[in-house]
């Protein structure tokens, strides 16, 4: 290796918000900028993800392709700029990405080429026949990346099913600033003005569900275990946020039982949501498919005990520090949920606590971002070991 920084170039489908753009800001922002030179290039247009990676002074390209497709046009600029850019190491994230990656990276000549996979199970149960078919090609080609990243042991055990070859793995967590995602009980009091009520004489449970309108993320089984919740204890009050997350939504709202109706917040998607998040009595996961599932590591590190869904790496995150129940199973919820409110504030106090010792310990970024750029430094030694 030269004395100079290392050049990385990061391939990405899109840079739109989602859990995948969000991770790859993050590691840019904090890799060591002494030592790596970072670059991106988006299958499609910049997006909101993009634009914020491009305010750092990281150079952002876009190929302008079409949502989930790949095209000969794009293949050449992509050609043209790792050509002109030499990078030491091309790091590819997602299907598409890995395959177009691969195929261009080794024609212009880059030696280490690592793939970045984020999906479970449950995720191909959504996709695209066009979609499934890369999967499937790529497969076929795990041969070609020197390493293939991911998120989950989900993810692992999928993929290796499909045939991946199986001496290729690294698995790296996403990562969670803790500095930001912080106890911060202050912020309940906040809530109670945000939703209109007075705090005197007004103190409830506020149990949260953070995430966009989807069938896998499962609204419907959230909102039948809260009938059954209700009608134990009424002083709970459920707080939502998300992509389509509002009254506006006909098909949501249909779902709210309506005797109910008051103890139902629909935010819609907000900034600031480790404020938020930080505002809970309890957090949780109702998806029947994950893979890592983000909103549990950063209410975990808000202190926030956790009722998930056993999918993806769920169980494995959580641990001992919350509830951990089968999907599609509204009174299994119901009752981890009721399990929790009726500890007093000290037992449920510690549960948190030990929530966000497990992210200090296993998930927080700085630890994260140094396994990659220890990733990346190791691979680079063995090809030039003087």
């Amino acid at each position: 290796m030269s004395s100079s920084r290392i050049q990385v170039t990061h391939l990405i489908t899109t840079l739109d918000t989602g859990g995948t753009e969000g991770m790859l800001l993050k590691l840019l922002t904090n890799m060591d900028r002494a030592l790596f030179s970072n670059q991106v290039i988006c299958l499609m247009s910049m997006g909101s993800i993009g634009i914020k990676i491009a305010r750092q002074g990281i150079p952002v390209h876009g190929l302008n392709m079409k949502r989930g497709s790949l095209n000969i046009a794009g293949a050449m600029k992509l050609w043209r700029i790792l050509r002109a850019s030499k990078p030491a190491i091309l790091q590819t994230w997602l299907y598409h990405s890995d395959l177009l990656g691969s195929l261009v990276g080794t024609a212009a000549g880059v030696r280490n080429i690592f793939w970045n996979i984020r999906c479970s199970s449950q995720d191909l149960l959504q996709y695209t026949a066009a979609t499934k078919w890369v999967l499937r090609i790529c497969a076929r080609l795990s041969f070609l990346p020197g390493v293939i990243i991911t998120n989950s042991h989900d993810a692992l055990d999928f993929h290796l099913k499909r045939g991946y070859r199986p001496d290729k793995w690294k698995v790296i967590p996403n990562g969670y600033d803790t500095n930001t995602f912080r106890p911060d009980r202050d912020q309940k009091s906040n809530l109670l003005a945000d939703l209109g009520f007075m705090e005197e004489g007004s103190a409830f449970y506020s149990v949260g569900f953070f995430a966009r309108f989807n069938p896998m993320k499962d609204h419907s089984t959230f909102f039948k275990a809260a009938d059954i919740l209700l009608q134990k204890m009424r002083n709970v009050h459920f707080i939502l946020a998300g992509t389509r997350i509002v009254p506006e939504n006909e098909e949501l709202s249909s779902m709210i039982p309506g005797r109910w109706k008051d103890h139902f917040h629909l935010l819609g998607e907000r900034d600031e949501m480790e404020k938020l998040t930080a505002a809970l009595d309890i957090a949780c996961l109702v998806s029947h498919g994950e893979g890592f599932p983000n909103v549990v590591c950063e209410a975990m590190s808000c202190g926030v005990p956790c009722v998930v869904t056993d999918v993806g790496d769920a169980a494995r995150i959580v641990g001992k520090t919350g509830r951990v129940v089968p999907p599609r199973n509204p009174e299994a919820l119901a009752q981890a949920w009721l399990e929790l409110l009726e500890m007093d504030d000290l037992d449920r106090g510690r549960l948190g606590a030990a929530a966000r010792r497990r992210v200090l310990e296993d998930f927080d970024l700085a630890q994260v971002v140094r396994k990659y750029e220890r990733l990346y430094l190791g691979m680079l030694r063995q090809e030039c070991p003087g």
